[in-house]
């Protein structure tokens, strides 16, 4: 009996051991395939680096916008290629900061500049020299990736096992190699120019100044100011939970606890320091089943701006979902929809009630315009459109770029087979300024 014991134990033994062997050569084989990847990832963002110095450097010497359109696009897609590389690097990205915005910028201007070429503006003084800088940028960088990649391979330093350093202990990242080199890499990299062009990551757009005027809010003002957007019977207590300082519009979060009246649960928001203007509003309270149509969603929406004084706001489009709907308003002025002064609205279909508001597009950019008639007839603009597409009568609609400047456009739906969209013809040069496709659902219409 003792004898089976032994042998069964032994057996164990055996097979625990062969699978701790199977465990550790899986292991193994695991760390290779992901040191290898590790490797091939800094490889090709090194590659990356590299040809976007010599697409730089070869619009220097080009004067053929056709060929800058070209290299520009390649640029782009450098850009964005090498920062998906960095991204996925087991690093102290808080500490290659300035690489990261110097691949997002790069590889935008190059979009934004591929876009004047196209339209046969040749590029001005201002902008080669940026260009320059920015090559010989690119340069310093690949030459400082490059001397990276031979003190890994010369310290026989495996990247893959600095990942797994790293995801055990944090606080040690600094200490190894590759994150080390790169904080020392960024310090030597002198501070590229200041980036102005027409794209949502330009230097102008961090000082652009919010439209919205009035005198400052004290803390005091809130609990009036809160209760007076809400106005729906019900007495609250504001407690300021806290300032909105960081943004393009401070303002104080505000937590809003009902004291009598027939609402139960809290509501929450944001109230801007100066002004005192509500940017958001939540209310969590539970929603029952939907009761009213979407067109009555769409009145009690309008009936709730027209209380808060805004007046103008034109529903575009909505999009329904768990017994609510969420509105989006527009302004207009003289016939033209203003689509940077934005307000959403979010309406219960229970009891018709709004349980949401968000309003930064507008207190961010609303004012009187004054808008010069267009340059080109409807008819000129309608041209610029396909044949193939069924076409319906245009509005004129003042559409925001990705630099933050706006531009008036013919706003043309049309229609391809069966699928909808939204064509913005530039109202002044006839350019296509923008197509969006229109998604039609049962809840609602989303634009891609």
């Amino acid at each position: 009996m003792r004898k089976g014991i032994i042998v069964a134990l032994a057996v164990a033994l055996m097979g625990s051991s062969v699978w701790g062997y199977q465990q550790y050569q899986q292991n193994m084989e695991h760390n290779i395939y992901l040191e290898n990847q590790f490797q091939r990832m800094f490889y090709d963002m090194i590659v990356d680096v590299e040809n976007i110095q010599v697409s730089l450097a070869k619009i220097m010497i080009t004067g053929t916008p056709k060929q800058n359109v070209i290299l520009f696009t390649d640029i782009a897609h450098l850009s964005y290629d090498a920062q998906e590389k960095l991204s996925q690097l087991p690093i102290d990205h808080g500490n290659v900061s300035k690489t990261q915005k110097f691949l997002t910028q790069v590889g935008d201007l190059s979009m934004s500049l591929a876009r004047k070429n196209l339209d046969g503006k040749p590029l001005e003084q201002r902008e080669m020299d940026t260009l320059e800088q920015l090559h010989n940028y690119s340069n310093h960088l690949s030459q400082q990736l490059i001397e990276l990649q031979a003190q890994i391979a010369d310290g026989g330093t495996k990247i893959g096992e600095l990942a797994r350093k790293a995801n055990r202990e944090l606080e040690e990242v600094n200490e190894h190699m590759l994150t080390t080199s790169f904080v020392n890499m960024e310090e030597k990299i002198r501070e590229y120019p200041e980036l102005i062009y027409d794209g949502p990551f330009s230097e102008h757009l961090k000082r652009k100044k919010p439209r919205l005027q009035g005198k400052q809010i004290s803390q005091n003002e809130i609990e009036r100011i809160a209760e007076a957007f809400v106005n729906d019977g019900t007495k609250y207590k504001a407690d300021v939970l806290g300032d909105l300082n960081d943004t393009m519009m401070p303002a104080y979060v505000v937590s809003l606890t009902p004291t009598s009246g027939e609402a139960s649960h809290e509501l929450s928001m944001a109230v801007t320091k100066t002004g005192g203007k509500v940017v958001w509003m939540l209310d969590s309270g539970n929603i029952g089943e939907p009761k009213l149509t979407e067109e009555q969603g769409i009145q009690t929406a309008q009936k709730f701006l027209k209380k808060q004084g805004y007046q103008g706001m034109i529903p575009t489009y909505s999009i329904k979902y768990d017994g609510q709907m969420v509105i989006n308003f527009a302004y207009q002025q003289n016939d033209i929809i203003i689509y940077p002064d934005l307000i959403k609205v979010k309406v219960a279909l229970d009891v018709g009630k709004v349980v949401g508001f968000e309003a930064e597009g507008f207190l961010s950019n609303n004012y009187q315009r004054n808008i010069d008639p267009p340059k080109i007839t409807v008819e000129e603009a309608r041209e610029k459109i396909s044949m193939t597409a069924e076409v319906s009568e245009p509005r004129l609609a003042m559409i925001p770029t990705e630099g933050g400047s706006e531009v008036l456009c013919y706003e043309f739906r049309a229609k391809y087979k069966q699928d909808t969209f939204l064509i913005y013809i530039n109202a002044n040069n006839g350019d296509e300024q923008k197509i969006l496709q229109m998604i039609v659902k049962d809840e609602g219409v989303l634009m891609l």
